[in-house]
């Protein structure tokens, strides 16, 4: 009986907002009473069997690490994995494949997309400081500075990026 009554009340609740109030105010309504989260990239770059991982300057505790950000609004997750790799690498990806997707915390969402990279070529740092290095590292001989949530994601893009080929 009670659940019967729970499930009554919350139809007519969502009749009344819905159909008695102006569109920008149940809008406004909806904005205020739904839980925000960000959404990001996580982007793994191979190489063969080697990994593209850079050291971040914001990081002092394990300053390597993979490509990340944060989706813009109006951005597909692909468009921003796209967009941060040419920011902090200065490639062009053309195929991106996904690989992951997960809670990294309470209102963060994560994305994961790895790709093939077809040369080594000598990347820059980027221009805002925000990456210091680029190195490529064997899957097998990580840095001990890694982020350590990055490495369950290294060995999943790998498995599958060994499946795809």
């Amino acid at each position: 009986m009670a659940v019967a009554c729970s499930t009554m009340w919350r139809r007519l609740r969502f009749f009344l907002i819905g159909r008695v109030l102006p569109k920008r105010m149940v809008q406004g309504i909806m904005y205020l009473t739904q839980t925000k989260f960000l959404v990001a990239v996580v982007v793994v770059l191979w190489h063969g069997d080697e990994i593209l991982l850079l050291r971040h300057s914001y990081r002092p505790r394990y300053p390597w690490g993979l490509l990340t950000g944060w989706v813009n609004a109006g951005e597909s997750p692909e468009q921003a994995a796209s967009r941060e790799v040419f920011e902090e690498t200065g490639l062009t990806i053309s195929q991106f494949h996904y690989f992951y997707s997960g809670a990294a915390h309470r209102r963060h969402m994560e994305i994961g997309y790895w790709a093939d990279v077809a040369s080594q070529d000598q990347l820059p740092a980027s221009a805002d400081g925000e990456i210091t290095e680029l190195r490529w590292f064997a899957a097998d001989a990580l840095p001990d500075l890694l982020l350590p949530a990055q490495r369950p994601l290294i060995q999943a893009s790998r498995r599958q990026s060994r499946e795809f080929s």
